[in-house]
């Protein structure tokens, strides 16, 4: 019983974290979405999550409404040379931390655009807490206000 305490609220508190990172997790290999070179994506990544006209959109660098390889590649050399700040060809894990703060930031300024709800540049603990007030409710399938496991994994399955 004390195991699955523990695989609860380790499961919650990674679930709780996945809500909170939420646009930032979904987007880790995806569009940055703002415009030419906003797509950062990661080694391996191979553009998942990205759409057409993201893709368009960040590397149409002559604006034909094409993409080409070159255009592409072309980008992608741009835009490590802007953040390999030694010059050696490289992005040490510091120099990719500042390309990943630059490509999550239009998307870190609309989650906090979307959590500052009365737009005063702040955001309250009621605010942050706001877009939280009924994960609980909503994903409680038996109504005991706990959350488990198997309610988490069950969350895209049909309800009872």
């Amino acid at each position: 019983m004390r195991v699955a305490k523990k695989t609860l609220v380790v499961t919650g508190a990674a679930f709780g974290a996945a809500l909170l990172l939420g646009t930032a997790a979904a987007t880790a290999g995806g569009w940055g979405g703002h415009g030419h070179g906003g797509w950062m994506g990661g080694p391996g990544m191979g553009g998942a999550g990205m759409g057409g006209m993201g893709l368009i959109d960040s590397f149409d660098t002559n604006k034909d409404g094409k993409v080409t390889q070159a255009e592409i590649d072309a980008d992608r050399e741009q835009r490590l040379k802007r953040f390999d700040r030694d010059g050696n060809g490289e992005l040490t894990l510091e120099e990719y931390e500042a390309l990943w703060l630059d490509a999550m930031r239009q998307r870190m300024v609309r989650q906090f655009q979307a959590n500052d709800r009365d737009g005063n540049g702040s955001i309250t603990i009621v605010e942050f807490q706001e877009r939280y007030t009924d994960v609980v409710r909503n994903l409680d399938r038996n109504n005991n206000g706990e959350l488990t496991v198997d309610e988490l994994r069950r969350r895209g399955r049909d309800r009872d």
